[in-house]
């Protein structure tokens, strides 16, 4: 999930949950689901996935992982092949 939203982005979590921006975080703390329907879309959109708000709907409530860090670990070199 993007750590900030482009005023379009914003406006597409708007339109999908009617909240707004202030509301986000007070919403995903209590678990409304609209909101994380519409961080998912926004989210894949931006990654190049194009993802509907429709498919999402589809999903089993455990189908999303939410990940604490979502930059990929860094590598590091292998002693063996020096």
């Amino acid at each position: 999930m993007p750590e900030e939203f482009t005023f379009r982005e914003m406006r597409d979590i708007k339109r999908m949950t009617g909240l707004l921006p202030g509301q986000i975080e007070e919403a995903m703390g209590q678990g409304d689901l609209d909101v994380v329907v519409a961080l998912v879309v926004v989210s894949a959109n931006r990654a190049g996935r194009e993802l509907s708000e429709e498919t999402v709907l589809d999903w089993d409530t455990d189908a999303i992982e939410w990940l604490d860090d979502p930059k990929p670990a860094k590598k590091v070199a292998d002693p063996t092949k020096a």
